[in-house]
């Protein structure tokens, strides 16, 4: 399968003090370039790599809930490993 590219852009943002911490201000036309609703509150996922801190969209599935995307309630293929494999020692199938 072909790798689909991405566009990716490059801005600047200024670190600046907010009271006792530190804060980015994403503009309006960032926000949109990403996806993000200015209207609606996101929760992200802070990454923090050396020299890179990265925000990425909160998953809203629960971990359990992710082993589930794409099923169908198809039910499984059974495996043919275990039709075609003969007995050793005194085994019987």
């Amino acid at each position: 399968m072909p790798q689909i590219k991405q566009k990716v852009s490059y801005r600047e943002a200024k670190l600046q003090n907010w009271g006792n911490s530190k804060a980015v201000r994403l503009t309006k036309d960032i926000l949109e370039e990403a996806g993000f609703d200015e209207a609606e509150d996101t929760l992200l996922d802070v990454v923090i790599e050396p020299n890179r801190i990265s925000l990425v969209r909160k998953s809203k599935l629960t971990p359990f809930q992710k082993l589930f995307v794409g099923y169908k309630g198809e039910k499984p293929e059974t495996e043919a490993l275990w039709d075609e494999a003969e007995p050793i020692g005194k085994e019987e199938w």
